[in-house]
């Protein structure tokens, strides 16, 4: 049956001004997977725009929370550093308190140290008498650290040997020697011969070595006295 241009009109113009047939119409032209496409995507939109306000409420949550562990993190670094700098004071403490009771026991055993080297102390050099013994040379050269540092030597002994000729022990003790005890040991051995012009012997007094340290001892530059531990033990 063909539907005239008038038939068609009023069609086109019942679908328009009523829903109800125009989905009646629908239902029997389109598949019902098409017909309810329209409802579905309203669904699936307005799952969409729950799922994204959900998504930007968690990304708000989720950034307070990142800065609140930002700021307990700069918290713990800062308390960390400070800890780590109380430490480190300490274990400076700690080094330098042991650098004291070495050099004493040093002191103390004097006569011990220059007999293994096959010598005799004549006498113990104080603070003083190195100190006079820097004024009484040409020392201008010489940095104010340089002479502090050489005024506190642990032990500087006027010694004699198997000939019975005089010399001098240079000597700095630790309970491990580093560089820093061997380079004081050296350089203040240096500064005697200059100022005395007799033979001064340097020494290294420790527990253990380092590896540095015990290059040096083993060619024979530095010398050294093995602590006991028994020898840093407090009496």
């Amino acid at each position: 049956m063909t539907m005239s241009q008038q038939d068609k009109e009023r069609l086109l113009l019942t679908l328009q001004e009523d829903p109800v047939f125009l989905a009646q119409v629908r239902s029997l032209i389109l598949p019902a997977e098409l017909v309810q496409l329209p409802e579905r995507f309203a669904q699936f939109a307005t799952h969409v725009t729950g799922f994204i306000e959900r998504q930007e409420e968690f990304n708000a949550r989720q950034e307070e929370f990142n800065a609140r562990q930002e700021e307990f993190n700069a918290r713990q670094l800062e308390t960390n550093t400070r800890v780590e700098s109380r430490l480190q004071r300490i274990t400076d403490d700690l080094g330098d308190l042991k650098g004291h009771v070495a050099g004493r026991i040093a002191r103390e055993m004097a006569d011990d140290i220059a007999e293994q080297l096959g010598y005799i102390v004549m006498q113990q050099l104080s603070g003083n008498d190195l100190r006079n013994m820097l004024r009484g040379s040409t020392a201008n050269d010489i940095s104010p650290g340089v002479r502090r540092s050489f005024y506190v030597a642990d032990l500087v002994a006027k010694v004699q040997d198997q000939n019975g000729d005089e010399l001098f022990i240079a000597v700095e003790a630790s309970y491990t020697a580093d560089e820093r005890d061997s380079n004081r040991a050296v350089r203040n051995a240096e500064l005697i011969a200059r100022f005395t012009g007799v033979t001064a012997v340097p020494v290294v007094a420790s527990l253990e070595n380092d590896h540095a340290v015990q290059q040096l001892v083993d060619d024979g530059s530095v010398h050294w006295f093995q602590f006991q531990t028994r020898d840093l033990q407090p009496q």
